[in-house]
């Protein structure tokens, strides 16, 4: 997606080129040696204050009423602009704005559709010369310089405008494949390290400890069967087994209940992703088990890659709190934001790893206003010791 940045760039432009089309038809209606003004004028300015109107909207300069599209925002621009040239065929300036209403449909629709607009607005251009030939005595040669030049207009700027959204696409493929795989490395060391220490701790468990049972077991007999000075020496070697066996429960116990530190980890997720600066707020009281520490680490990565893919962010901050209380972790961009948030599969899985942590994940948004997960997972319940 292109950022925020580079489209509001490309809509002041647009803007500026439908301002300018207003300020010379108004200087030429005040221009009496022109001759040169709409046939009805007050027709004319409704449906050019409307185009202004519904491209506000579509920039979000104004609000969009319920259930509004894009597609239906770009529709009415096509309408309204081969109004405007209809009711004031000057190829020269009104045409503009289809060359504008081409350049938005190229942000929204097919290359497909693209075209198919252009060769509409192309059509348009013509019969609205044709009508400047009958009525206004222009030269028939007119009809098609004009469909020419504004045809080649359109066709150049809807292809500049694909041309940034195919660049903006591939960059963000790249960031995101970026940030996956450096998620992957972080995961991995995450899940390899639980799974190398749990099967440690299993081994002195089973192997070690069984062992040190059997042993306690036969010092006990053997404390029976033999006195004197080698009954002491075998009760002290009874005793320093049930210790030790003692010593490996406990051991066992803190492998199976040490956790991760998350910021390490966590900065690595956020550093150097490609477009987009990534903030990090960590507060952090202590380890965070295995189980936790994955959940908090997908969360953030998968918040990376929804505002990489879907934002049009260029800041993202990151705030996790790790503390007595449990965990609460929250992402919020600068983005678009969306008026209703339609979770996919992404957004669905971090939900359900929240929720199989006995947690919860909340999501919210609004157009313009970016876009927040808050997530929190209970305190860690300590691991009972082995037996």
């Amino acid at each position: 997606m292109m950022s925020r940045a580079a489209v509001r760039t490309s809509a002041a432009a647009a803007l500026v080129s439908i301002v300018a089309v207003g300020v010379v038809v108004l200087m030429a209606a005040f221009d009496r040696e022109s001759g040169s003004s709409p046939a009805e004028p007050v027709w004319w300015w409704t449906t050019y204050l409307l185009y202004l109107v519904v491209f506000l909207i579509a920039d979000d300069h104004l609000p969009r009423p319920p259930r509004v599209t894009d597609d239906a925002l770009v529709v009415a621009l096509v309408v309204l602009g081969i109004a405007v040239l209809l009711l004031y065929p000057d190829p020269g300036w009104t045409a503009i704005l289809l060359v504008v209403t081409a350049a938005c449909a190229a942000f929204v629709w097919q290359p497909r559709a693209v075209v198919a607009l252009i060769a509409l607005q192309t059509v348009a251009v013509g019969v609205g010369v044709a009508i400047g030939v009958a009525t206004r005595g222009l030269p028939a040669s007119e009809i098609v310089l004009s469909v020419l030049a504004v045809g080649s207009f359109q066709f150049f700027a809807a292809l500049l405008v694909r041309t940034a959204r195919r660049e903006a696409e591939t960059r963000t493929d790249l960031a995101v494949a970026h940030a996956e795989l450096r998620a992957a490395s972080t995961l991995l060391e995450v899940t390899s390290r639980d799974a190398e220490r749990l099967r440690i701790s299993r081994d002195l468990h089973d192997v070690v400890g069984h062992k040190l049972t059997a042993l306690t077991l036969e010092l006990e007999v053997a404390s029976h069967l033999v006195g004197g000075e080698g009954r002491r020496h075998v009760t002290r070697a009874r005793t320093i087994a049930k210790d030790l066996l003692g010593d490996v429960r406990a051991t066992v116990d803190r492998m199976r209940e040490s956790g991760h530190v998350l910021e390490p980890k966590l900065r690595s997720l956020a550093r150097d992703v490609p477009g987009l600066q990534v903030s990090l707020r960590l507060v952090e009281a202590g380890p965070v088990d295995g189980g936790q520490a994955q959940a908090v680490l997908l969360c953030v990565q998968e918040a990376i890659t929804n505002t990489l893919r879907h934002s049009g962010a260029n800041h993202l901050h990151v705030a996790v709190v790790a503390d007595a209380s449990g965990i609460r972790v929250e992402t919020r961009d600068d983005g678009w934001g969306t008026a209703a948030v339609v979770p996919g599969n992404g957004l669905t899985g971090m939900r359900e790893r929240f929720e199989a942590l006995a947690g919860t994940l909340q999501i919210r948004s609004s157009a313009g206003a970016g876009f927040v997960a808050v997530g929190h997972l209970p305190a860690r319940v300590p691991v009972g010791r082995s037996t």
